[in-house]
C-alpha cells in the first residue's frame, strides 16, 4: 500500500484504543488523550473557542483524513494489521493469560489488573467517499458492493460488516463508509503472539459478546448494516419511529425515516458481536496448545460494567480506599491506570445514550455512590436517543462531569483531550489492584 497497513486502521475506534489503553497500562502508563501526542492534544483544547459550527465542522474533516481511498483497499492485508496490534505488546515476558475477541471497556479493566493483553476480533477501515449521504444506506450499500471486492478477495479470512450509522455516526460518514471487518479464523500474528507471549498452560478469555443487527447480505462473507447499537433499536432505523422523524427534521433532511434497504439476515452487530468462526478458532487453537478457555457470554455490551465495577469496589476496599466515588466512563475515554490511582470505581457504558444511562441506573439502585464522575464521549450531533446532561444528573446528587462543557456538549471536543488530566485530579495516589485472570472469570458472574 502506500500507506502502512495499520494507517489503514481507524485510530478513533473501539479495537484500536483500548488496544493502546492496554497495552499503555501495563507499561505503567496512563490512557490519556486517547493516545495522541501533545502536539495532537492542542487543536482539541484549543476547538472549545470555536463556534459549534466549526468544531464539528473540523471534527468531520478530522476523521475523513484516517479514511483510505477506495483504490488501496485491494493491497490491504489484514494479517499485517493483526501484527501490528499485537506488536503493541512490547517486550519478551510470557503473560499469564490474554484476553481475546470482542472490544468491551469493562473488560480492558479486568486485563489491567491481571497484568493480560487483549487481542481484538474486529477492526474499523474507514474508506473515503465525499459523496456518502447518511440519511440513504441504501446507496451505500451500493457504494460498498463494488468497492469491498478487492478488498475481500485479498483477505479471505475476513467477513465485511460494512456498518452505516446515520444518527450517532452522522458527522463520520458524512465523508467515509465504514468498513468493520472481522477475522474468521486466528490470525497467524495472533498463534505466534500467543505461542511466543502466553505462558504454558496460561488460561484465555474469550470475550464473546453475542448482540446481533439485522443485516443485508451482499455478497459471500460480505453484509450490510443499516444503524449500530446505540440510542435507536434496530427496526427504529430501518422502518422509522417518531424519534427518528423528530432528530431527521431538526437535521434538515428532506426524509422523515433512512433509506434503508430491507433487511433479510442477522449477524454479529458490527462493531461490538464477536463471530462465531473467531471463537471456534480460538477454542481449537486452546485446545492443541494446552491452555484453557473461560468463554464469558454476554448480549449487551454494557453486561461486564456492573460485574467489573463490582470487583474493582472490592479490590479497592481490601486496601483501605474508600469505595464512594464512581467513574462513568464513555466509549474510549477511558484510563485503566489512572482511575485506579485515583481510587475511582470504573463503570464502562458504550455510548453516552440513554439506554447506557437507563442500565446505570439499574446498578446504582443497589448500590452506595456519593460522587458520579461522568465522562461523556463527545460524537458531535444531538442524536436520537442522547443521554443529555441533564439526564445524568438526574441519577445521584452529586454528578460532575470532569471533563465536559455541558453548555458545549455534544460538539465539546476539548473532553477527548481534558478526561486524563481531569482524572489525576480527583486523585493520584500509589494505588494498584491486582488478580488473576483465573479468579477474574470467577468473580464476574455473568
Amino acid at each position: 500500500m502506500t500507506r502502512k497497513a495499520q494507517d489503514a486502521v481507524a485510530g478513533f475506534d473501539s479495537a484500536t484504543a483500548m488496544v493502546r489503553a492496554l497495552a499503555m497500562a501495563l507499561r505503567g502508563k496512563r490512557f490519556t488523550a486517547l493516545g495522541q501526542s501533545k502536539a495532537a492534544e492542542l487543536p482539541l483544547r484549543l476547538s472549545r473557542w470555536l463556534p459549534e459550527r466549526v468544531r464539528t465542522q473540523l471534527y468531520r474533516v478530522a476523521g475523513a483524513k484516517e479514511g483510505s481511498a477506495p483504490g488501496e483497499l485491494g493491497e490491504l492485508d489484514l494479517g499485517e494489521v493483526a501484527d501490528w496490534l499485537a506488536g503493541h505488546y512490547t517486550g519478551d515476558e510470557r503473560y499469564p493469560g490474554v484476553l481475546i475477541g470482542s472490544s468491551n471497556g469493562a473488560a480492558i479493566h479486568l486485563g489491567a489488573a491481571a497484568g493480560v493483553p487483549w487481542l481484538p476480533n474486529t477492526v474499523l477501515v474507514p474508506v473515503k467517499w465525499p459523496d456518502n449521504d447518511p440519511d440513504h444506506p441504501r446507496a451505500a450499500l451500493d457504494f460498498g458492493r463494488e468497492t469491498a471486492l478487492p478488498l475481500l478477495h485479498n483477505n479471505p479470512d475476513v467477513a465485511l460488516h460494512h456498518m452505516h450509522d446515520g444518527n450517532q455516526d452522522r458527522l463520520m460518514i458524512a465523508a467515509m463508509s465504514y468498513f468493520r471487518l472481522k477475522w474468521l479464523e486466528l490470525p497467524r500474528a495472533y498463534q505466534r503472539f500467543l505461542t511466543e507471549r502466553l505462558a504454558p498452560g496460561a488460561p484465555i478469555m474469550l470475550l464473546d459478546c453475542t448482540l446481533r443487527w439485522p443485516v443485508t447480505r451482499v455478497a459471500e462473507r460480505h453484509y450490510f448494516q443499516t444503524g449500530a447499537y446505540g440510542g435507536l433499536q434496530p427496526q427504529e432505523y430501518l422502518q422509522g419511529s417518531p424519534a427518528v422523524e423528530r432528530f431527521l427534521a431538526e437535521q434538515g433532511s428532506p426524509l422523515r425515516a433512512f433509506d434503508a434497504p430491507e433487511a433479510d439476515a442477522t449477524a454479529p452487530e458490527a462493531e461490538w458481536g464477536l463471530s462465531p468462526e473467531f471463537g471456534a478458532a480460538v477454542e481449537n487453537w486452546a485446545a492443541e496448545h494446552g491452555h484453557p478457555v473461560h468463554r464469558i457470554t454476554f448480549e449487551d455490551p454494557q453486561d461486564l460494567s456492573g460485574p467489573v465495577a463490582d470487583l474493582h469496589r472490592e479490590w479497592l476496599a481490601a486496601q483501605g480506599v474508600r469505595t464512594n466515588r464512581l467513574l462513568v466512563e464513555s466509549f474510549i475515554l477511558l484510563d485503566p491506570l489512572g482511575a485506579t490511582r485515583a481510587g475511582l470505581v470504573p463503570y464502562w457504558t458504550p455510548f453516552a445514550v440513554r439506554p447506557a444511562r437507563d442500565r446505570l441506573a439499574e446498578y446504582l439502585r443497589d448500590r452506595e455512590f456519593t460522587d458520579l464522575e461522568v465522562l461523556l464521549f463527545p460524537h458531535g450531533v444531538r442524536s436520537a436517543g442522547i443521554a443529555e446532561p441533564e439526564d445524568w444528573l438526574a441519577l445521584a446528587d452529586n454528578v460532575r462531569f470532569p471533563a465536559t462543557d455541558r453548555k458545549r456538549y455534544p460538539a465539546d471536543f476539548r473532553a477527548l483531550a481534558a478526561y486524563g488530566s481531569a482524572i489525576r485530579k480527583l486523585g493520584d495516589q500509589d494505588i494498584t489492584v491486582t488478580t488473576t485472570l483465573d479468579a477474574a472469570f470467577e468473580g464476574l458472574k455473568v
